[in-house]
């Protein structure tokens, strides 16, 4: 049996879940150039229109080919798995450290490549390259302490098992 802990004495959890929150839309948002446009609002293509414009970002204006292949890993792999996780956090499931450590790797591994292609983008200014590195670079900060902590909650579980199972075999 399960122990529940109040969310009042999890903060990280409760971070973490406002995170995916507001993360889930950025994904539709992000995903705008997978969609047929017939059926993306027109205020939606709008703002991306204006995101385009403002902030001059190469990666969503080119769309190499490598983008959009993390695009579409963003659609069908980190959109679910963030939708999962509210739920998963907020329900205290044994599964959240072992999935949300591969999400976060996945959503790190992906980001920290977007950041060294838009530093070392040439038609970018440098103004522009450095609000775009610092939009994307919280996403990689939030992504390495969700990774960071799951990690540890595995290693906290796994001690405990060790000690148990050593713990038996002294019987």
């Amino acid at each position: 049996m399960s122990v529940s802990i109040p969310p009042t004495h999890r903060p990280w959890d409760n971070f973490y879940t406002l995170f995916l929150m507001s993360f889930a839309p950025t994904i539709i948002f992000d995903c705008i150039s997978l969609y047929p446009r017939s059926i993306v609002p027109s205020a939606l293509l709008s703002v991306h229109e204006w995101y385009k414009v403002f902030f001059n970002d190469q990666l969503v204006i080119t769309q190499p080919t490598w983008f959009r292949a993390f695009t579409l890993i963003e659609g069908i792999y980190e959109f679910p798995l963030a939708l999962w996780g509210i739920w998963a956090l907020k329900s205290q499931s044994p599964e959240v450290p072992a999935r949300l450590l591969i999400w976060a790797l996945v959503c790190f591994s992906t980001t920290f490549t977007c950041l060294l292609a838009i530093y070392y983008d040439n038609v970018m200014s440098d103004s522009e390259k450095w609000t775009v590195i610092a939009m994307y670079g919280l996403y990689a900060v939030i992504f390495g302490i969700i990774g960071l902590d799951m990690y540890c909650r595995i290693q906290k579980i796994l001690v405990a098992a060790t000690k148990v199972v050593e713990h038996d075999k002294t019987r």
